[in-house]
């Protein structure tokens, strides 16, 4: 019989699966830094953004608002990044502070470390593809 509604049939649950997976090995090699893989990201896209907008940070991440604050409380309360208001503005901005850029700072050769273990395991061109393919999907509107 084919069970079309099973859960080796789900696009979503093999994502899910495949990425509480990717997550493991990423929060594995980011311990020793004292972060997870997605404080590591958020950290990362602060960088490269200082003064990011929470609504700003909340596209990029593809996070809602509630859990993206949610997800930077305990970061500011170890100092790592700071908020602000913009000038006339009723938004918070976030920036990192000295603390939160030396964190990232030793993070990053956890990081690369991680994405050679990936890659390690899957083979260059096909964590790239995965990547890719991802990203694509990461690209459909919602409905």
């Amino acid at each position: 019989m084919n069970d079309v509604s099973g859960y080796n049939t789900c696009h979503n649950l093999a994502l899910r699966r495949g990425t509480r997976q990717l997550t493991r090995l990423y929060d594995a090699h980011l311990a020793p830094a004292g972060l997870t893989i997605s404080q590591f990201s958020i950290l990362s896209v602060i960088d490269n953004h200082p003064e990011i907008r929470v609504a700003e940070l909340g596209d990029i991440m593809v996070m809602e608002r509630t859990t993206l604050l949610r997800n930077l409380k305990p970061m500011q309360t170890e100092g790592w990044v700071m908020s602000a208001k913009s000038d006339g503005e009723r938004a918070h901005v976030f920036s990192l502070t000295a603390e939160g850029k030396a964190r990232l700072d030793q993070a990053v050769p956890l990081w690369l470390e991680a994405q050679a273990a990936f890659e390690a395991k899957m083979g260059p061109d096909r964590a790239s593809r995965l990547r890719d393919d991802n990203l694509a999907v990461g690209a459909i509107d919602a409905l």
